[in-house]
């Protein structure tokens, strides 16, 4: 065997392994619009760079039939790939959405390692104490009634701690959908917004079958971004757009 069919080899098994990881990445733990939002693209650098790329070229580089250690060779090659893309899915895994959460006039994505083990022992419903390996799930949060708990999550804004990180104070999202669709902006706010792109919003909303007068919009805030929620207004959910829901 030459050392480019080696390579080859190599190379072909790695996409592989990529291309599956990318699968559950992609439509799995950060569907649709969460992927950018999350910074899920870091994982793809990674994984490209690492265990597509750089494994096959040094496979190149060192492979020469019979050659002496060659499979000591290999064999550390192919751990170190695999310590590179364990690492990966790990960081992954513990950043993925779990929650979307409205709060008081906004979603807010949470991820998987925003939640305190300490905060999650506090919740009472199953529905929440849960953390979801498919895609996150769209809940509401109230404001305790208890002053030392409102004094506790004031406390905690210095931490970068808010509401709806403490999922104690979770509630299913339609108690709270009503009030979603009351805080929603028109549209034509949105377009004033990003006016290079207001082409965007026309298409979207002929796609989804509704009118531009039953829906609103609201901001979703993630790790890597801003987008905008189109909502009914009675606070169903319409989808998403890649757009910024607060202007310049």
């Amino acid at each position: 065997m030459s050392r480019w069919q080696a390579a080859g080899i190599h190379l072909g098994i790695s996409a592989v392994i990529a291309a599956i990881v990318m699968g559950v990445l992609y439509l799995v733990w950060y569907p649709a619009s969460y992927f950018t939002a999350m910074g899920g693209e870091q994982l793809v650098y990674l994984l490209v760079g690492v265990d597509v790329v750089i494994g096959p070229l040094i496979t190149l580089v060192i492979f020469k039939a019979g050659k002496k250690g060659l499979r000591f060779d290999l064999t550390v090659i192919g751990f170190l790939q695999a310590a590179a893309l364990t690492y990966g899915v790990t960081v992954a895994a513990e950043a993925r959405p779990v929650f979307t959460v409205f709060v008081v006039d906004r979603f807010e994505v949470v991820a998987a390692n925003d939640l305190a083990e300490d905060e999650l022992a506090k919740v009472r419903s199953k529905e929440f104490s849960t953390l979801s390996w498919t895609g996150p799930r769209v809940v509401g949060v109230l404001k305790p009634t208890d002053p030392d708990e409102q004094f506790r999550i004031v406390m905690s804004f210095s931490q970068g701690l808010d509401l709806q990180h403490f999922p104690q104070y979770y509630v299913p999202y339609s108690e709270v959908a009503a009030e979603a669709g009351r805080r929603a902006q028109p549209l034509e706010t949105l377009r004033r917004f990003n006016r290079a792109r207001a082409g965007e919003i026309d298409e979207f909303i002929r796609s989804k079958g509704v009118s531009e007068a039953d829906v609103g919009f609201l901001a979703l805030k993630a790790k890597r971004g801003l987008r905008a929620v189109i909502v009914k207004r009675n606070g169903d959910i319409v989808g998403t757009l890649n757009l910024s829901p607060w202007g310049d």
